[in-house]
């Protein structure tokens, strides 16, 4: 028994030994530029794992002072990309011993460097990091660095985009608290009369109406969420009824103009499960219970709304990188502009306003390109597929051609033709040289046919 004493007296004192020793060199290893010690120079001097050397390491006979962290812009860019990487060499959540492992290593407290991690994993906008954000914006910083400095995002866009979102919570400010409206059975029930009433031909402005008129004590709000959700089964109306509901607005979907914001969400979400340009709409309408010109027409406003509230809101700082690039290089990097204000590069495209420059394209076919149109064509085909809107000031900063040229060049090529006087003057004087339909098709547009100039001339 004595001898076993003696053995852990001996171990222990052994790892005493180590211990003082672990952090006499950790403090003469110490950076102070850095703040943290050189644990590679520790490893190597004592030959020992730097787990281990990090669990010998003792801080109460350290003489040099933990850093305090609590916020995240605290850290530096270099520190956060240290902490990230040391982190990952344990698996799956941390523990409390290996809390104090990472804090000997980046010489920070424990609590803070939790913190950190913890943004690391679930990055999250907060006021000082948005006032730091908004800082290196007022110094004209480009996304890109700005996501250097704030290397918890996993992409520039993703910065972006959680940046913006905070801030237009911010700028909102809290939202009213809803006040619950109790509905009685009766009340209910007459919702559901009303419903069957006048939502025949699938008008729900109608069963609005009559629903104010009958509730004039409810809100307006919850008026329209009542007729909305009971008409959807969720405040208990019958099988039979939305059977019957749906039997009667069978063919009549067309009429049914009304859609709450729910709908519009179910329908975005829907859209984005296919590929832009392989969009299942019968499948679509079918989840809706509308019919499919519905449908399509509903995507295009959201689509259309969504373009324009973007570029009024980057139209200024998109302009400004442009009109930057194009006075530099007279020309335009958009994937410069697009890191610079933090955006997709057609997002870009359809927000700037500036277009000093921009060349003409008139049809001519002694000088007409293919190459130029083929590269419209895909830039088209690739971002607004049918039944999309092309948005046309994309296109001519794209192209960097004036937008009405890009327009009229677009319809050519779809084999479209304004047939004005002028036109068909020049056709009787062209057939009257005695050219044929076929080169004087061409002599007009790229994509007409003869017979349509024979069918126009007649």
């Amino acid at each position: 028994m004595e001898h076993i004493v003696a053995l852990d007296d001996d171990r222990l004192q052994k790892q005493r030994k180590l211990s003082a020793r672990v952090t006499q060199l950790a403090d003469q290893a110490f950076d102070s530029q850095r703040g943290r010690c050189d644990w590679d120079s520790v490893v190597k001097k004592l030959d020992v794992p730097l787990m281990e050397c990090l669990g010998r390491f003792d801080a109460s006979l350290s003489s040099v002072p933990v850093r305090s962290l609590p916020k995240f812009v605290d850290w530096l860019p270099d520190d956060f990309l240290l902490l990230k990487e040391f982190v990952q060499r344990f698996p799956g959540t941390l523990t409390a011993d290996d809390q104090r492992l990472v804090s000997a290593f980046m010489n920070v407290k424990q609590a803070d460097c939790v913190m950190a991690y913890s943004m690391c994993i679930r990055p999250q906008m907060t006021t000082e990091l948005s006032e730091l954000i908004t800082s290196y914006r007022d110094k004209d910083m480009t996304w890109k660095d700005i996501h250097q400095r704030v290397p918890g995002f996993a992409s520039v866009q993703a910065l972006t985009s959680v940046y913006s979102q905070f801030k237009a919570k911010v700028s909102s400010g809290p939202k009213p608290a809803t006040i619950r409206v109790r509905w009685t059975d009766a009340e209910t029930a007459r919702v559901r009369e009303i419903i069957r009433q006048h939502h025949s031909h699938g008008d729900m402005r109608s069963c609005m109406r009559v629903a104010k008129s009958d509730f004039p004590d409810k809100p307006l709000q919850s008026i329209e969420s009542k007729l909305y959700y009971t008409l959807r089964g969720w405040q208990g109306i019958t099988v039979a009824d939305m059977e019957r509901l749906a039997d009667s607005t069978e063919g009549t979907t067309d009429n049914k103009s009304y859609w709450a914001s729910d709908d519009e969400a179910r329908l975005l979400h829907l859209v984005t499960l296919y590929d832009p340009r392989a969009i299942d709409w019968a499948t679509i309408s079918s989840e809706l219970r509308r019919n499919v010109s519905a449908c399509k027409l509903k995507y295009r406003q959201l689509r259309k709304q969504r373009e324009s509230k973007m570029a009024a809101e980057h139209a200024d700082a998109v302009s400004h990188a442009v009109k930057k690039q194009y006075t530099q290089h007279q020309n335009v990097n958009w994937v410069w502009v697009s890191e610079s204000v933090g955006l997709s590069e057609r997002e870009c495209l359809e927000a700037n306003q500036f277009g000093d420059g921009k060349a003409r394209w008139i049809y001519d076919p002694d000088t007409f390109s293919w190459d130029m149109a083929n590269r419209m064509t895909k830039f088209i085909e690739t971002n607004y597929p049918r039944p999309l809107p092309v948005n046309y000031t994309a296109v001519s900063n794209y192209m960097w051609i004036e937008p009405d040229d890009c327009v009229k060049m677009a319809g050519l090529l779809r084999g479209e033709m304004t047939w004005t006087k002028d036109v068909l003057a020049k056709v009787v004087e062209l057939r009257g040289q005695g050219m044929m339909y076929k080169a004087i098709a061409q002599q007009l547009s790229p994509n007409l046919t003869a017979s349509l100039a024979i069918l126009r001339h007649s």
